[in-house]
């Protein structure tokens, strides 16, 4: 048997400041005037892994039916990571609408191949970001 993708997503969420007058019409719109926070000309962001599962999983209709089938998700597959991946981030963004933190990227596993076989041995979840413009605060588990 081959090796299982974790079902897990990564979460890039970065800091954010005020960048101008607030909206009026905020409480209706949701709209919020931020730009991202900088420290010495870097961003400063937070690396959160998510841990998914399907809740329909292992679930009887009835008595006499089968378990649901397993969603069998495959992040690796970037369109299946899109899908997942933004309504992830725009449900951490809406439950996280008081404070100053905001998703900037989602990553997904990525494949680690054996160059000489072309088989896949295992998974790597995303690093935090871009060492040029992103300072990393300590990795999170949400």
């Amino acid at each position: 048997m081959g090796i299982q993708i974790p079902p897990v997503l990564v979460l890039i969420v970065c800091k954010t400041i005020l960048a101008g007058a607030p909206d009026d019409n905020a409480a209706f719109t949701h709209w919020e005037n931020l730009d991202w926070a900088t420290e010495h000309s870097m961003m400063v962001c937070r690396r959160n892994e998510i841990q998914l599962y399907d809740p329909v999983e292992g679930m009887r209709l009835s008595a006499a039916a089968d378990p649901a089938p397993p969603l069998n998700l495959n992040l690796a597959v970037a369109s299946q990571c899109a899908r997942v991946g933004i309504r992830l981030a725009t449900d951490w963004d809406e439950s996280h609408r008081n404070t100053r933190w905001r998703v900037w990227r989602v990553g997904c596993p990525s494949p680690i191949v054996d160059t000489r076989t072309g088989t896949v041995i295992g998974y790597k979840l995303p690093e935090c970001g871009h060492r040029d413009t992103v300072i990393c605060e300590v990795d999170s588990v949400i």
